[in-house]
């Protein structure tokens, strides 16, 4: 199982908050750790003291189109998990810094491994770095170790590094949080199965198209000058529409990815995908964006990323056929 569990189109829903983690602004200075401490806590302590239960909204191809009710519910359920936050931790934000904060990946991060190995994820120490060299003095190194214990009882500790950086005006106040180094927690619980192990890429002039090579797979789609590919942060390959990027939208046509048990339905089935192959005992299989990544109202756009969506469509499950390849 790989980062972009993250990526499933998830509402999490909170259904109760740890008592504990209270509004950080009141009526007394509020100290900069206190702060950083309750909203490290909300984000690490997963499932513990049953501070999120999940929810699970499925949107994308080959499911049925959501009801106008099914669409306004969802909403009005992630409405109430952010106020919840809002009420909870939002306090300690600066001034419209909550919203950049909530749409993180690192907010979900910890919680979303910890929930799916079933793990507990508990704060055992919590501290600021002294940090003589500090060149900014709105800006701290909170140090905590995370103890997660899993469904046998099993414990393993991680020291994780996450930079906080506070408001100018109000240094109570946090305006960023970073998570800078988890301490081995994902490394922990991935075994490390590479879906970009020799990534390549070769142009074919004559024909307009380019391939894409790894040690698993093959992929070759035509126009090559309207696409490219990364190896994203969520450990997936995936190719997108360089106009569409280039517009500041997404423009995410398809990922291909990897899911460490091939017995179990990648995302629970939230998604909908098609299994390509068993490599080394891991699935390889292919998503597809499930919501708008391009300009609606750039016809050229638009008309560019369904050509390239289209063709990347054509993809056959059991990779036999191109224009995607299992080796």
């Amino acid at each position: 199982m790989n980062r972009n569990i993250l990526r499933a189109v998830i509402i999490f829903i909170a259904f109760s908050l740890a008592a504990v983690l209270t509004a950080c602004k009141t009526e007394d200075i509020t100290k900069r750790a206190e702060n950083e401490e309750k909203v490290l806590q909300a984000m690490i302590e997963y499932p513990g003291d049953g501070l999120y239960d999940p929810v699970v909204t499925v949107i994308g191809i080959g499911v049925d189109e959501p009801s106008e009710e099914e669409l306004a519910a969802a909403e009005q359920r992630a409405a109430e998990e952010k106020q919840l936050w809002q009420d909870k931790v939002g306090d300690c934000f600066a001034d419209g810094m909550f919203d950049t904060f909530y749409d993180k990946w690192y907010r979900t991060e910890v919680l979303g491994i910890a929930m799916n190995y079933g793990l507990t994820t508990t704060i055992s120490q919590f501290g600021i770095q002294d940090d003589a060299d500090q060149s900014a003095d709105n800006i701290e190194h909170a140090l905590v170790t995370v103890i997660a214990t899993d469904e046998k009882g099993d414990t393993k500790s991680f020291d994780m590094d996450w930079m906080v950086i506070f408001d100018n005006d109000d240094p109570d106040l946090i305006q960023k949080i970073e998570l800078k180094d988890d301490g081995g927690f994902y490394e922990a619980y991935n075994d490390n199965f590479d879906i970009g192990a020799g990534l390549t890429a070769t142009e074919d002039e004559s024909t307009g198209t380019r391939t894409i090579e790894t040690d698993y797979f093959s992929l070759t789609l035509s126009n090559s000058d309207t696409w490219g590919y990364e190896l994203d942060e969520y450990d997936r390959i995936t190719i997108y529409s360089t106009r569409a990027r280039n517009g500041e939208y997404g423009g995410r046509v398809m990922s291909v990815e990897v899911w460490n048990d091939p017995e179990e339905e990648p995302y629970d089935g939230m998604i909908p995908y098609k299994k390509i192959g068993i490599k080394d005992g891991h699935l390889i299989f292919v998503t597809y964006a499930s919501d708008i990544q391009y300009d609606i109202n750039d016809e050229a756009a638009a008309d560019e990323y369904m050509a390239i969506r289209n063709e990347a469509e054509t993809v056959q499950e059991g990779g036999k056929s191109g224009p995607l390849i299992l080796k």
